[in-house]
């Protein structure tokens, strides 16, 4: 795809950037630092899952270029201090997925999701920066939210025969260390926060033996607590009332109702309530 000066697309969003950033640029482009960008690639990435979410193709295509900036841009960086440029980024991962995917572009084969994902994770162990003190979850980025953290690490230590928090017991462990941290936040004090952390790894853990992601379990209870508020908030406009100045009672008993709403509606097929509250 070209733009309307006939210059490929891409291009010309390279073009753009290093202009930018050049002698006749943008004053807040030309002090931004990879730093100083991290925050605003974290935003645009998760306003792209959002995007994603809402199966908008339009959105999603918008949300995506926003991205495709965000990279272009901090690929810019590195190539004036002439580290690498964009160019290098899309060769280097285009012969990575090359090497990676030898079922595709070599002789080897692999006829399930599950053969792919194995080989994958070999060729990741293959490809690593080892040395004495190279440790397994090295490869698992610090900066993940928590959740997804803890079922990557969990994820890995797995492939090496570790089994957190037990090979056996997992939900008598779970029923034990919930009543630890109980006892623990009735008392006060630091132990209920290591207690409290502990006891949700074994949660994630525990999640992906039965076959569920805790992170996308949250994710969609909390779509669904979003629009049961949004809902529960409408009733009590409706009665003319708002929530800050309703009696705890008469607050439950329009959040009972908004469930069996909710309920009804998705029994019937009904589209889901994605009301922002």
């Amino acid at each position: 795809m070209r733009t309307n000066d006939g210059v490929p697309a891409f291009a010309a969003l390279v073009d753009l950037v290093a202009r930018l950033r050049g002698e006749n640029g943008c004053p807040w482009d030309k002090k931004q630092t990879p730093e100083t960008m991290r925050v605003y690639l974290v935003e645009e990435m998760y306003e792209l899952l959002d995007a994603l979410d809402s199966k908008d193709p339009s959105l999603a295509c918008e949300e995506l270029g926003d991205v495709l900036f965000q990279i272009v841009f901090l690929a810019r960086l590195f190539e004036e201090k002439e580290l690498f440029s964009v160019d290098d980024v899309a060769a280097g991962i285009t012969e990575k997925m090359v090497r990676r995917h030898p079922h595709v572009f070599g002789g080897a084969r692999a006829d399930t999701a599950d053969e792919v994902r194995q080989r994958w994770y070999e060729f990741k162990r293959g490809e690593a920066k080892t040395s004495a003190t190279t440790c397994l979850l090295d490869s698992v980025p610090k900066n993940l939210p928590p959740l997804l953290h803890a079922y990557r690490v969990i994820e890995r230590v797995s492939r090496t025969g570790f089994a957190w928090p037990g090979e056996t017991g997992r939900e008598e462990i779970l029923d034990a260390l919930w009543a630890a941290f109980r006892d623990a936040a009735r008392a006060g004090g630091q132990e209920a926060h290591r207690l409290l952390g502990e006891f949700q790894m074994a949660l994630a853990a525990y999640s992906r033996d039965i076959g569920l992601h805790p992170d996308s379990a949250l994710k969609d209870y909390l779509q669904d607590f979003r629009a049961r508020f949004g809902r529960m908030e409408d009733a009590a406009r409706a009665l003319g009332r708002d929530l800050d100045g309703m009696e705890s009672a008469a607050i439950w008993e329009l959040w009972e109702k908004a469930g069996e709403n909710g309920h009804r509606a998705n029994a019937q097929g009904g589209p889901r309530d994605e009301q922002e509250c």
